[in-house]
């Protein structure tokens, strides 16, 4: 039994409990990797640029500008693929949670009421909820899932706060 969030073209393969961390963590480096190679692309053109005295086909200057023209929208989209993501983990949604939920939000508003995200348990509980619980492997590309992908722990589970106990002690004096 597999919970899906999505299909990704990115990957050619679904995307969902078992594997969204490492989905996340691919994204990671391919945007990191991305965005260093555009630094190094933008200064190799810099660099190369009073050096570049050959106006022929085979100018390496040429090769730098369609590498750079190239890859310049691949690091954009992957940044924001990233950013997006990042995000989504922050708030404890899938993507058709979120799609899902501002659709919520708006029959909450509509209503006079107040729509909460019953998945969100703090930024900490959710990244954790996602990339584990040892921050050590949060970015290796392995997958050690919490829970079974069928159900998941709500914002409603969470325990609520006892009072402390000097004030329990006083409240059994009087």
């Amino acid at each position: 039994f597999f919970m899906q969030d999505h299909h990704c073209i990115w990957i050619n393969n679904c995307v969902g409990h078992e594997n969204y961390k490492i989905f996340l963590v691919f994204v990671l480096y391919a945007a990191t990797a991305s965005i260093y190679s555009m630094a190094l692309i933008i200064g190799g053109a810099v660099h190369s640029a009073p050096k570049d005295e050959q106006s022929g086909i085979d100018s390496p200057r040429k090769s730098i500008i369609i590498c750079g023209v190239i890859l310049c929208p691949m690091a954009l989209s992957l940044a924001t693929l990233l950013v997006w993501h990042v995000y989504l983990v922050f708030h404890n949604k899938t993507t058709i949670e979120y799609h899902e939920g501002v659709r919520a939000m708006w029959l909450a508003e509509k209503a006079g009421g107040l729509y909460h995200h019953p998945y969100d348990l703090g930024v900490y509980h959710n990244i954790v909820s996602v990339l584990g619980p040892n921050m050590l492997c949060w970015l290796c590309p392995v997958s050690r899932n919490i829970g079974n992908g069928v159900r998941f722990r709500t914002s409603y589970d969470i325990p609520l706060s006892t009072p402390p106990p000097k004030a329990e002690k006083h409240l059994a004096m009087s």
